[in-house]
């Protein structure tokens, strides 16, 4: 019989190694006979021989006769196949069946028996070796497609639009990191949730499921809408879906964007020009009526010197020069908003936050009755931002000032600062008589005032500095509990302030 000799193909190059187990005589003809055929061969008697051959990863065809000495033949197939799973194992015939059903329960491959031919045996293990290396380049290749999708994963992670994909009923399949975030659910929870618990507003889809239904009819959606996520309000979202079939499986791609911070910039982007034009105005009125006023206060200075004192028309005049007196502030606090206006950002240095707020806290209290005031300045850590000193230094002012009078001299104004989110944060608390909420949209609105006095500036002032500074100002009041304003303004280093919003009136 010829014999084929494999160590000069490529198959028998890769044949795993070869281990007969048994007593000296079990298996002596088989032995000879591969080892004539040119395959690597090892003999052994026991299992305690046996077992640290086997220790590595490259996979071991085991020939056992049942005479193996040391353990039972189905305890020692028991351990080879639990300790070294990638061992194949065949048992030599002849074997009781009794035996023959234990030794394949217990992890053997196959049984051999004795008359087997040598050519059966080794196309049988040829066919073996090619099975083996096309099995070890599919776990090549399926480690490699895991990686691709693990850096895939990583990818859609890092952006800011939340992704996720969901099947034709509009069950989630995959969700990144940023769209657990903005449908308000912990990582991982979203895979196999339907998207209808998230409802949507506007005039769009009823909830996301259906945002799915639609996309798959129409081919593609995109458009703003409202989104509802856990118990929070609806915010603004950009929806965009996509089609796809893969596998014979058909699904959508949904990307979601928050819009709720680029809404608000433009909503302050909007409010910046307002206010540059009403700044326009406000300059006209003050130049137009600046010249008249000092006519008008000369002309009643006068009249006071020269009407007799028994003159009923002197007792106009205490009202007039009132009214003179108010115009003269109104047109000095537009004057002071210009100037704000023209200098708020544009000088900018690294500006330690304390000096600002305690400088607007030495003004105070020397050009403010404080008599009945308690001013609490809480512990602060130290904090810096880009800007204009005089500018900051003026908006805090101003809201301690507004503090002071809306409690009428009376009671605790509390500053506190913090670090929050990466920016500089400021409160200014009052006791006074809070701010009715239909006033509180207006709060910034120049001329606009609840008191008995003033142009209704400051608060203006307040907000334009605090935009020019990248920044924005908070309110929350509540009827005869008091009033807090919230000042949030970028750390130093945040960013280039020369990209600050707002135009210049």
């Amino acid at each position: 019989m010829n014999v084929p000799h494999l160590s000069t193909s490529p198959e028998s190059e890769a044949l795993p190694g070869l281990i007969l187990a048994g007593a000296a005589d079990a298996g002596r003809s088989l032995g000879r006979r591969l080892i004539r055929a040119g395959l690597p061969l090892t003999r052994v008697r026991t299992w305690n021989q046996l077992l640290p051959l086997l220790d590595g990863d490259d996979t071991v065809i085991l020939l056992v006769h049942p005479s193996v000495k040391g353990l039972s033949l189905p305890e020692g197939l028991r351990l080879v196949r639990k300790i070294f799973p990638q061992t194949l194992t065949l048992v030599l015939g002849p074997v009781a069946p009794e035996l023959a059903g234990q030794a394949l329960q217990a992890g053997a491959e196959g049984l051999l028996p004795a008359d087997l031919s040598m050519d059966m045996l080794l196309d049988w293990l040829a066919s073996y070796a090619v099975r083996r290396r096309l099995r070890r380049e599919n776990e090549g290749l399926r480690e490699r497609i895991h990686q691709a999708e693990a850096h895939l994963a990583s990818i859609l992670d890092h952006l800011e639009e939340g992704v996720l994909t969901a099947d034709a009923a509009g069950r989630v399949l995959t969700a990144n990191r940023a769209a657990h975030h903005l449908l308000g659910a912990s990582p991982g929870s979203l895979v196999s949730k339907n998207l209808q618990e998230f409802p949507c507003g506007g005039a769009g889809p009823a909830h996301l499921g259906e945002a799915v239904r639609e996309t798959l009819t129409r081919g593609g959606l995109d458009g703003r809408l409202l989104l509802t996520a856990g118990q929070g309000p609806p915010f603004p979202v950009f929806l965009r879906g996509s089609p796809y079939a893969w596998g014979g499986c058909v699904g959508v791609i949904l990307a979601l964007r928050d819009l709720t911070a680029q809404e608000e910039m433009e909503l302050r982007l909007e409010e910046q020009e307002r206010l540059a034009a009403l700044g326009r105005i406000a300059q006209g009125i003050a130049h137009e009526v600046r010249n008249p006023l000092m006519a008008v206060g000369g002309l009643v200075r006068r009249l006071e010197r020269h009407l007799p004192p028994d003159n009923p028309g002197r007792n106009y005049l205490p009202g007039i020069q009132e009214g003179v007196q108010r115009l003269e502030q109104m047109v000095r606090e537009i004057d002071e908003y210009l100037f704000y206006a023209r200098a708020a950002g544009r000088h900018r240095e690294e500006v330690d936050l304390e000096t600002v707020v305690n400088s607007a806290l030495a003004r105070l209290r020397r050009e403010q009755d404080l008599t009945g005031v308690q001013v609490e300045v809480q512990p602060a850590p130290p904090l810096a931002v880009r800007g204009d000193p005089a500018s900051l230094a003026e908006l805090f002012y101003q809201l301690l000032v507004n503090g002071v009078e809306a409690m009428d001299g009376r009671g605790a104004l509390t500053i506190s600062t913090r670090e929050e989110d990466g920016l500089a944060v400021v409160a200014v608390a009052d006791q006074g008589r809070g701010i009715a909420p239909e006033a509180l949209p207006h709060l910034s609105h120049p001329f606009f005032t609840t008191k008995m006095t003033g142009a209704g500036m400051g608060l203006t002032k307040v907000h334009l500095i605090a935009g020019r500074h990248r920044g924005r100002v908070e309110v929350e009041s509540r009827l005869r509990a008091g009033a807090t304003f919230t000042v949030r303004l970028p750390l130093a280093g945040d960013g280039d302030l020369s990209r600050a919003e707002g135009v210049r009136p």
